[in-house]
């Protein structure tokens, strides 16, 4: 078993700890690193090669830490160099056809990302990000930026976000629609001419919150070569949950979770679904609340939907998917 994981917000609970602004994770996350720590994902509780992508997550609102969006990035992107390297447990891959040679040597493969496009204000910083070895961009959160309108705005694609994202497809980062309004996202469809990801986003049909796909957003990526991360949040798997905590009736099922999948896979989705667990960034069900429980739900997703299809979900999706990004 491998697993290839395509957003957690690991970073910023680990890196900005002292700030006092990621609520429960901040407590647990001090004094942690990317191997040792009392959150969600650690690498030293992974009991199988583990391919991440860690995600820096840019607040749409950055008063609490007293920085501009800019500094908050970089303060992020040194924390993440600082802790990681070729010769330890975590090595950042800055190519995707290197992730299974890392995790032959026993490594944790660590891909940068960044969630909210916000810091990256002209090309010449896209061109930054690309140096620092960033391979997906998830071009907002849930409000709007000079990019395009995430999910609780009203908008598209900027003039500047048609510059954004030529110039990601450009240097082969991939362009991120989770977060993204439904104009948003249909401007990105309409102009995108390489395959793009939703890195952490279930089905609308399922779950109705509006940070789902619907049926034809993950037809569009299907048919576009892309890929759809199953995200691990109550509120994107289950109506019944209203808040961030388990819903009064009951926690929400592996049963509610592997509709998603069902409903993905009901649309012919066997070679785009993947995870995108929101580890370290939204509250999950007790049954998935860190990465030592994930081997176990490989498990159920195999014996319910067989081998072949775990295999695919769990790792080789997402691998083949940025594998074809770096080459295409």
């Amino acid at each position: 078993m491998r697993i290839f994981d395509l957003h957690c917000d690991t970073i910023d609970s680990l890196a900005f700890a002292d700030y006092g602004a990621f609520s429960e994770y901040v407590q647990g996350a001090r004094g942690g690193n990317l191997v040792h720590n009392s959150i969600q994902l650690a690498a030293d509780r992974m009991s199988c090669p583990w391919c991440q992508c860690y995600a820096i997550w840019v607040p749409d609102d950055l008063a609490p830490f007293g920085m501009g969006a800019l500094e908050f990035y970089r303060h992020a992107r040194d924390w993440f160099f600082a802790h990681t390297s070729p010769e330890g447990p975590v090595a950042q891959v800055r190519d995707a056809r290197l992730v299974e040679a890392t995790l032959d040597e026993g490594k944790v493969a660590a891909l940068l990302t960044i969630e909210n496009g916000l810091p990256l204000t002209n090309l010449e910083l896209v061109d930054e990000a690309a140096a620092d070895g960033v391979k997906m961009i998830t071009l907002t959160w849930n409000a709007a930026n000079p990019i395009a309108h995430g999910s609780q705005a009203h908008g598209g694609l900027t003039s500047y976000g048609h510059e954004f994202l030529r110039a990601l497809e450009d240097r082969r980062i991939v362009a991120d629609v989770s977060h993204l309004n439904d104009e948003s996202f249909w401007d990105v469809a309409r102009a995108a001419r390489r395959p793009f990801a939703a890195s952490h986003s279930n089905a609308r049909s399922v779950c109705g919150h509006p940070r789902n796909l619907t049926d034809d957003q993950f037809r569009a990526i299907a048919d576009a070569g892309g890929v759809v991360g199953i995200n691990y949040f109550r509120g994107f798997i289950s109506d019944r949950v209203t808040g961030f905590d388990a819903p009064a009736d009951g926690e929400v099922t592996f049963d509610e979770l592997a509709a998603h999948v069902e409903h993905f896979l009901d649309l012919g989705g066997e070679d785009v679904i993947a995870l995108g667990s929101d580890f370290d960034g939204s509250e999950t069900p007790d049954w998935l609340d860190a990465c030592e429980k994930v081997p176990a739900f490989h498990d159920r997703i195999a014996e319910r939907f067989g081998q072949a299809l775990a295999e695919r979900m769990f790792f080789a999706n997402a691998h083949d998917f940025f594998v074809r990004n770096e080459t295409a």
